[in-house]
Parts: C-alpha cells; sequence; structure tokens
C-alpha cells in the first residue's frame, strides 16, 4: 500500500471517529420520545402468591400467599400484618375487596370473608370458587365455579349477601363437557352483574337485583370482562387475543383493543386498562388508554403472572406469579404507571425510546455509522432516517409496482458510503451521497459487506426446489461479479446466512440443509474451512475482540457458540441465546432474540444475560449503532399495526475513552 493510500484511509478513519464521537454527544441530548411503565419494586412474600386486591380508600393490599393473606402499604410496600385461614393449605385463587365496607373476600378451596379494619376473619365457608367480583350498591359478593372433571355438574355463580354473610341462591350458567371457565364482573352505577362463560362463548347481563338475565351477547372465545362504571362501558375478552368494547346500555359492540390480552383491571381515575399475556417466556403486560381504545406501553416479566390488581390513586400494578419458573413463585413484582397526579416514569435503558412510521411493510435495516444514516427497506423502495434525531430524511424508490417484492436485507459499506438493497430480483446499489441507484448486482436474501476490501457476500437461496443455493461474491468498488459458490442443493427450501469479519477479511455462511459452518478465504473468494454442527443459524463477528458468534444446538447445549477469529477454535458458548445475532462491539454486548417479541442483551465479558425487551410486534429484522447504542427494529405485518413501524430500543450508553481509536484501526489491512 503507498503512502497515498494510508493517508486517504486515516482520514475517513478520523472522519468515521469525528462522527461517531459528535453523533454519541448529540444522542446525549436526545429526550425519550415516549414514556413507559417501569418493575418498581420485587418482593419477596415468603411463600407462592395467588389472588391479589388493592383497596385504594385505605392503601392496603391483600396478596393470597399459602395458607394466609399478607397485607400491605400499598405506598411503601412494607408488610403490615398476615391474616391465617384455618383450612386452607394452598394460595386462594382469587382476593377481592369491598371499598364501601371494608370487607376483604378471599376464594379458593374454601371461602373467606375478612374485616378490613381489624384483620379478623369474619366467616370461613365451605364453597369453592374461582373468581370474585363485587357489586357495591347490593353488597353481594359473585364467586365463580368453574366446570371441572367429571363435567358432570353444572357451572354456577355463588351469591353471598355482604350485610348478613349467607348464601343466596346459586345462579345457574351452563354445562360442558370439557374444562371451561366462568368470569365475572358488576357494575354498581347501573346494578348489572355480568357473567361470561366459555361454555357457550355467551355474555350474560343480569339484572343486580332479581339476577333476571336482561341480555344476552355472543362473542368468539370469550375471556375476561372488566367494566368502568364513570363511561358505562363493558370490556370483553374475545378471540383469546383481543378485548370488545360494549355499550353498557345497548351491550352492542362499539370498539375493540387489539391485542390487549387476558385477564383485565381497569384503573378509572387515568382512564386505562390493562392486560396480560404470556410472552413466552413470561408474561406481558399490555396498558391501554381507554380514550382512544389503543395500546400505549408494555412491561415485560420473567415470571409468569398468577393475579394482580391496580392501585387508582397511586397508579401501581401488583402482581403475584406463578410457579414457572419456580425461582419468581414467590415474589410479587410492584409496576409503576401513570397515576391520576403524575405522568407514566420515562424508561431506563433498555427499552423503547421512540418507533418510527413506514410508507409500507418493511423488513431489511441498517446503519451507516460514519454518515449517520439509518435505512429502512421496505416493499419497493428504502426510506432513510436521521439515526441520532431520528428525523425521516428521503424515500429511495426502487419501483413504481406494488406488487414489487421486499427488499429483504440492506447492506452498508461505509468505506465507500454504498448501500446495497437486496430483493429477489436483485440487488440495488445506492449512493449514499446522492440517494440515487447506480448499479446492479444479483438477486439474494441476505448480504453481508466488508468495507474494508470492498468485498460483498450475497446469500440467494434458491427460488425453484432442485436449483443451487449459492453465495455470490462481488467488487463492491467495481460492481464486478466475482463468484459464485455453491452451497447445496435441496428437494426441500433451505436457507442460508452470511457474516463477514473486517478485521480478518474471513467471510461465513452457514446452510439448514446440513447446519455446517463454511468458512470463506479473503484472498481465494474460496471455501477453505467447514466446520460440522448439529443445528447451527446466524452469525455475528466482533471485529474489535476478533471473535465469531454461532447460534447452535446440540445435545443440551444451545446458544451463541465463541469462535476465535484467526483460528476458529471454540471459546465458550454463551447458553439460552436464541434468534438473530448482532453485536456491540464498542459496549461488547451480544443481542439475541427470543421467538418473535423479545430482545436479549448478553455481557460477551461475563456471559450474563443483562435484559430482555418486549416488541409486540414480529421481528423481521434489525441493526445495532455501537456509537449510540441503539437497535433499530422492523416488524413482521402481524399484527398489522406493526408492520409499518421501526422500533428504536435505547441500550446502555457507551462513552468513547482514548483507546478508541487504536482499536477502530486493527480493522484495518496493514
Amino acid at each position: 500500500m503507498n503512502k497515498v493510500q494510508v493517508s486517504d484511509r486515516r482520514k475517513r478513519l478520523a472522519a468515521a471517529v469525528l462522527a461517531s464521537i459528535a453523533a454519541l454527544v448529540a444522542a446525549l441530548s436526545i429526550s425519550w420520545h415516549v414514556r413507559a411503565q417501569v418493575i418498581a419494586n420485587v418482593i419477596d412474600l415468603g411463600a407462592t402468591g395467588g389472588g391479589v386486591a388493592v383497596n385504594t380508600n385505605t392503601n392496603r393490599v391483600y396478596v393470597a400467599v399459602g395458607s394466609q393473606i399478607n397485607v400491605y402499604d400499598a405506598q411503601t410496600q412494607a408488610l403490615i400484618t398476615t391474616i391465617p385461614l384455618s383450612q386452607n393449605y394452598t394460595p386462594c385463587y382469587d382476593v377481592a375487596v369491598n371499598s364501601l365496607t371494608n370487607r376483604v373476600y378471599a376464594v379458593g378451596f374454601r371461602t373467606y370473608v375478612i374485616d378490613g379494619n381489624t384483620n379478623a376473619v369474619l366467616a370461613n365457608f365451605d364453597v369453592d370458587g374461582e373468581e370474585i367480583a363485587v357489586n357495591s350498591a347490593t353488597n353481594r359478593i359473585y364467586i365463580s365455579e368453574r366446570s371441572d372433571y367429571p363435567y358432570t355438574a353444572p357451572s354456577v355463580v355463588h351469591v353471598l349477601d355482604g350485610a348478613s354473610n349467607t348464601w343466596l341462591p346459586n345462579i345457574t350458567v351452563g354445562s360442558a363437557t370439557t374444562f371451561e371457565y366462568v368470569h365475572l364482573a358488576a357494575n354498581p352505577t347501573t346494578n348489572r352483574v355480568y357473567i361470561a362463560f366459555t361454555g357457550d362463548d355467551d355474555l350474560r347481563v343480569l339484572d343486580g337485583s332479581t339476577h333476571a338475565e336482561v341480555t344476552r351477547t355472543h362473542l368468539a372465545n370469550i375471556g375476561y370482562v372488566a367494566v368502568n362504571p364513570d363511561t358505562n362501558r363493558v370490556y370483553v375478552g374475545k378471540n383469546y387475543v383481543d378485548a370488545a368494547v360494549l355499550d353498557g346500555t345497548t351491550h352492542a359492540e362499539v370498539g375493540t383493543i387489539a391485542r390487549l390480552g387476558w385477564q383485565m383491571k381497569l384503573n378509572r381515575l387515568t382512564n386505562r386498562i390493562y392486560g396480560v399475556s404470556p410472552a413466552s417466556p413470561g408474561y406481558v403486560v399490555r396498558v391501554a388508554d381507554l380514550t382512544a381504545n389503543t395500546i400505549v406501553g408494555y412491561v415485560y416479566l420473567d415470571g409468569n403472572l398468577a393475579d394482580y390488581d391496580v392501585h387508582l390513586g397511586l397508579g401501581k400494578v401488583f402482581g403475584t406469579h406463578a410457579s414457572t419458573p419456580s425461582s419468581w413463585s414467590g415474589k410479587m413484582t410492584i409496576i409503576q404507571d401513570a397515576s391520576p397526579t403524575s405522568p407514566a416514569p420515562a424508561p431506563a435503558p433498555p427499552a423503547v425510546m421512540a418507533t418510527l412510521e413506514l410508507p409500507e411493510d418493511g423488513d431489511g435495516i441498517a446503519v451507516n455509522t460514519v454518515t449517520g444514516r439509518l435505512y429502512a427497506g421496505v416493499d419497493g423502495g428504502v426510506s432513510v432516517f436521521d439515526a441520532t434525531t431520528l428525523d425521516p430524511l428521503t424515500f429511495i424508490p426502487l419501483s413504481d409496482d406494488p406488487a414489487w417484492p421486499p427488499v429483504d436485507d440492506i447492506g452498508v459499506d461505509e468505506t465507500r458510503n454504498q448501500i446495497y438493497a437486496v430483493t429477489v430480483g436483485q440487488t440495488y446499489v445506492i449512493s449514499g451521497a446522492t440517494n440515487q441507484v447506480i448499479g446492479n448486482l444479483g438477486s439474494g436474501d441476505e448480504i453481508a459487506v466488508n468495507s474494508n476490501n470492498g468485498r460483498v457476500y450475497i446469500a440467494d437461496n434458491a427460488v425453484w426446489l432442485g436449483d443451487p443455493d449459492v453465495v455470490k461474491i462481488y467488487d463492491g468498488a467495481a460492481l464486478a461479479h466475482i463468484r459464485t459458490l455453491e452451497i447445496g442443493t435441496s428437494s426441500t427450501f433451505q436457507s442460508i446466512e452470511v457474516a463477514v469479519n473486517p478485521a480478518t477479511g474471513y467471510a461465513y455462511c452457514t446452510y439448514s440443509r446440513d447446519d455446517d459452518l463454511r468458512i470463506i478465504s479473503p484472498s481465494t473468494d474460496n471455501v477453505i474451512q467447514t466446520l460440522v454442527y448439529t443445528s447451527s443459524g446466524d452469525i455475528a463477528v466482533n471485529p474489535l475482540a476478533n471473535q465469531v458468534y454461532l447460534w447452535i444446538s446440540r445435545g443440551t447445549e444451545w446458544g451463541a457458540l465463541i469462535l476465535d477469529g484467526d483460528t476458529h477454535a471454540e471459546l465458550g458458548l454463551l447458553q439460552g441465546v436464541t434468534g438473530q445475532l448482532a453485536v456491540n462491539p464498542q459496549t461488547n454486548r451480544l443481542y439475541g432474540r427470543t421467538g418473535s417479541v423479545l430482545f436479549q442483551a448478553y455481557d460477551l465479558a461475563s456471559g450474563r444475560l443483562l435484559s430482555r425487551v418486549f416488541l409486540d410486534g414480529g421481528i423481521k429484522d434489525y441493526a445495532v449503532y455501537p456509537a449510540l447504542s441503539r437497535l433499530y427494529v422492523t416488524h413482521a405485518s402481524s399484527p398489522t399495526e406493526w408492520g409499518r413501524k421501526v422500533a428504536v430500543i435505547q441500550d446502555t450508553t457507551w462513552t468513547p475513552k482514548w483507546i478508541f481509536l487504536p482499536l477502530i484501526i486493527k480493522g484495518y489491512p496493514h
């Protein structure tokens, strides 16, 4: 290399360093675009928890724990007292409060009535139940009893008179031949009682005084029920994932809250409703605004929820956890949301800080860290954003045909400021300076670019069965084809993953048919080594550490296998890492994803799982901006409202140090 070439590379390097530092400084002044719910505390209950109820008037939280009720201060979360429940051997399923009489009701294998003033058990009935609803207007307590094996008796709702603690006649709901649920709610303002029965998917509306049926509404795959007595709106789970909004007078469906979840709780003072559902692993709490009937926040929980309730005045959510995983079964999580006097708290990283809108469904995404540009591929073009300010800059059209294939992947050559948009028809080469298409390469599905030598590697999965699955190698500077490597041929559809290490020049690909890792030489552009694995997937590279990360599964081991970047010897395994891998070399973090909705962040020094971030939209692709410690995520079109969004996740902030320059130089050829 002559002195002129060295000088040019040093200038580009200096420019990259200054751009990274400038972007970091600018990012520190960016405010969060959203406010979110946060986990405020986790309490050790001492035993497995069950039902939860909050009395907003007295600031008390009642939690079924083992064979007793724990009473906590809702403000400080300090344990006030415990209430033993005789003849009770497992946590009660549900707890409810009549705030007007300050009575507490707990049901499981028995039914207990507790005085909220003295914490004395006033009654202990041999009546089992699963769910409670209180009608404070009539002081009646409704307790559902689900259909249970052998399904010979009909499902009923027991009715307790709260004034005399005597039982009124049962309300017969219906019979079932399988395991079914009865869900309850009451509106004291209109004196209506609501019973949802999964055996026939009907919502029964009863007169709260006579228990005569007023009307009945059918909803597919009916679920839980919640009522807002202030607005006379009824919220009923349907289709396992959504909530129907009913007019409390006509009981006609007037709206839908998409993906709200299952068990619902409402905060009348903030006009918000909560729903919970599995996130695999763990659970997610969704928060919806009832003015617009839209989701406004999410909280991911590692432990499955057993029950929860909301303190209306404090905006706090108190949730107990089921026995999966076992480490969470004795805990209660407190979530801080908006209160009537304070907004929801600002989220602490890592969390979703913003969402960007796309003109069409998004797919491939990449960042040019030198120019600070974010490129998101959509159907028929590429949307360009400022990666720091998140402002939209331009749209690069690739076709006017609405049926044109999506941009499956995007690659960036930061040295030459060239952008590669990969589709099944061809790969468009775009100038980052002019945003104009300057050439075309072959079709493909995934791309890896070496900004040091300009090599472009395009994985092309065969469209027709029996055709070879290949990796195409190009000279990006000359836009010239170098060679095509046939990876394999299959009678079923297969996929190829590609990556490149700019520090060594080695390129990598895995092939789903044989699960082997192939190593491609930077000098001969040929496969020089093949590593055999039982099952392999995505690849990521850390050029600063000169390490390669490969997702594998073999025997009881599965996760990210760490390979030396020179010898490709195994250095270790990060157990549990899943999905598409990416690295932030500057913070030494590895990212993966669980299924399509959770991001994982691992510390590469210790191998410790640092955090998970929940996303409601299925993940298509994502890119990392190391200097800003941000991730940009495109989403699948299910649910449809997420298909045209880019979620921006802010991870921990990286602070530039004096060693930054030598570390970057390591990635350049000598």
